[in-house]
């Protein structure tokens, strides 16, 4: 069978997408590290982005009125959308903002009283670190400048190795994600909800933004943001409080206040509840609450201080873990065809017609990125054995993730303290993991540390989703999200050499400054053995996960989901639950009286409380930038 035609993804689309890159990534270092605001790679959907594509989408409706021949197809605008997301990403709060400031943090806040020169500093390569404190000192304390003849020495080299590795990362997840494409795509028919919002909103002449519902619900989400935006600049602005923390002082309540607490009605995380399946917004909202419920039982027994119960991030570990192996075995005939390809299996060579590489390319750019992975980690003194494990189940995780993403479209999933850092040293014990191995794996803290929120593989996917649906070329797009995870990682690093020098880490909103070296020096001065505990705490989240999944199997109706389980543990779900409750019960109401056709109908609405809170967030944030001024939280 002949593969059907592709267009082309067009010079200008790449060449936009490459000069954005790095205003994209400036504007992210100045809301979530100047500002410690909005922090825009929280979210799946990125708000950043999709102010960009509205304003191109908006300059497009004028170009076909004046210059019908220079309008862009959607296929151009998807690809830039592909293109920024890819890049956000690794500029975001939990990649490039992390790794920065870890190639100078053990060096600057060594002290006599630490001891972190004796512990460590033999174990940090110098080609992955900056250690001269006459060059950190700007960076730390600000009124300087980046460019000095000096300090661009003193950086560019580890900086253009890390820039190297987030390369190697990301074609390594693209490879993957080919493999996994279609499986997801076309046999499981996942429904992507992420990527369906720039999917809608880019088709040429559709009647979507002359739709009445979409324009009310744009129109109730710019003012409520607005006035509430107002009113953080100056008090004298009238407001709708839209969102409310609870300090709990009384026992056992008080344990709800970590991670916390809170109420809050922010229309973006509306909007986007409502367009996730009926049983994960029931899933999420339920097992946030569920967490907290496991909290007060455990302070009312005296098992949170005495044994750390529930320990949220060790039962998580235990979720995505068998949430992976159920992925797997799910597919397993697909990855069987995917193995018969790699061999030149007659009964597969037309299998992988249709992808982005063929099925023995992808395998072979997997297991060559997993070698250049190793590599790296032996040079930098990390033991084969430990790299390996490491990296598979960060690679595990990342599938996970990207499953979670492509099925169910959760807001948000922070997986925070749930990456294999913890799991192996609960696992195999910080002795015998050994000094240098566990020096080394806290460079890769802006890994696997914080990056579950914002993670390259969930939009690489969503991207050859909106390849396929759209018919561009899903071979160039590999080129073209290549292009835009270097530019992406070059630009943010550089921004934030920018800002730190001008303004000082110290004097921005960076509370990791020095959390993965006080971790390291715990371990080093503590060393353990098996943590039986937590893993006693992984297995029971396992089985938890596995039992849900075996009830959604066998009853098909059932309203659980383990996603929601593992979604809703900690923190950025604290200001997402409530949202997503009020969504899901007006979308019940919905689907209850008036069928899908109602839902189909109220759609336009919800994607207007997204569309409005993003463009108010997005001007009044973009205005912060160039007259300085802060608010505090514009969109949720």
């Amino acid at each position: 069978m002949k593969p059907l035609s592709r267009s082309p993804i067009t010079l200008r689309a790449t060449l936009i997408g490459i000069t954005l890159i790095p205003l994209n990534s400036y504007w992210i270092l100045h809301l979530s590290y100047i500002w410690d605001s909005n922090r825009p790679t929280s979210l799946a959907l990125l708000f950043n982005v999709l102010f960009t594509l509205l304003v191109l989408i908006s300059l497009n409706a004028l170009l076909r009125r004046l210059r019908p021949k220079l309008a862009f197809t959607q296929s151009e605008l998807l690809v830039i959308y592909a293109m920024l997301c890819q890049a956000s990403v690794f500029a975001g709060r939990d990649m490039l903002q992390v790794l920065v400031p870890l190639m100078g943090n053990g060096f600057w806040y060594a002290t006599p009283e630490n001891e972190w020169t004796q512990l460590f500093h033999q174990h940090l390569p110098d080609w992955l670190v900056v250690g001269k404190h006459e060059v950190l000192r700007g960076f730390y304390e600000g009124e300087s400048t980046f460019y000095l003849q000096s300090h661009i020495q003193a950086w560019l080299q580890p900086t253009l190795v890390w820039v190297g590795f987030c390369l190697v990362i990301g074609v390594t997840m693209l490879c993957l994600n080919v493999l996994l494409r279609k499986q997801w795509q076309e046999h499981e028919r996942l429904t992507y909800p992420i990527a369906q919002l720039p999917l809608e909103i880019t088709q040429g002449k559709s009647r979507f933004f002359n739709r009445r519902m979409m324009t009310v619900g744009l129109c109730i989400a710019a003012l409520l943001n607005l006035l509430y935006s107002l009113h953080q600049i100056n008090p004298v602005f009238p407001t709708i409080p839209l969102y409310h923390r609870f300090r709990i002082t009384e026992s056992p309540w008080s344990a709800m206040n970590n991670p916390g607490f809170r109420i809050s009605f922010f229309p973006f995380a509306i909007g986007v509840g409502f367009l996730i399946p009926l049983d994960l917004g029931f899933s999420c909202w339920f097992f946030h609450l569920f967490w907290h419920f496991q909290r007060i039982v455990g302070q009312s027994f005296g098992w949170r201080s005495a044994i750390g119960f529930p320990r949220e991030m060790a039962q998580i570990r235990g979720v995505w873990i068998a949430l992976f192996l159920w992925t797997i075995w799910v597919g397993r005939a697909h990855f069987k065809s995917v193995l018969q390809a790699f061999f030149k299996s007659r009964a597969s060579t037309e299998s992988d017609e249709e992808e982005a590489l063929r099925y023995r390319t992808a395998l072979v750019g997997a297991i060559i990125g997993f070698v250049l992975i190793l590599a790296f980690c032996m040079k930098a003194g990390m033991s084969l054995w430990f790299a390996a494990l490491f990296f598979v189940l960060y690679f595990a995780m990342s599938i996970t993730i990207t499953r979670i993403r492509a099925e169910l479209g959760p807001p948000a999933h922070d997986l925070y303290n749930a990456g294999p850092d913890l799991l192996l040293t609960d696992a195999i014990g910080t002795r015998r993991i050994g000094n240098r191995n566990l020096t080394v794996m806290s460079l890769f803290f802006w890994l696997n540390h914080l990056s579950y929120r914002a993670h390259p593989m969930p939009h690489q996917l969503e991207a050859l989703k909106l390849a396929h649906q759209t018919r561009f070329n899903p071979t160039q797009l590999i080129w073209v999200l290549a292009i835009a995870i270097f530019v992406g990682a070059l630009s943010a690093a550089w921004g934030h050499l920018h800002l730190s020098y001008n303004v000082g880490l110290e004097n921005a909103r960076s509370w990791y400054a020095r959390a993965a070296f006080n971790r390291l020096a715990g371990w080093l001065y503590n060393p353990s053995e098996t943590n039986f505990g937590g893993m006693l705490y992984t297995a029971g989240g396992f089985t938890f996960a596995v039992s849900l999944l075996l009830l959604r199997w066998r009853f098909i109706q059932f309203p659980l989901h383990p996603v929601g389980y593992v979604v809703s543990s900690w923190w950025t779900f604290t200001g997402l639950w409530f949202p997503i409750l009020i969504s899901w019960v007006v979308k019940r109401i919905l689907l209850t009286t008036g069928g899908v056709r109602l839902y189909r109908r109220a759609i336009p609405f919800f994607i207007g409380l997204v569309i409005g809170d993003v463009i108010v967030a997005s001007i009044i944030s973009i205005f912060g930038l160039f007259f300085d001024f802060r608010v505090v939280y514009l969109s949720w």
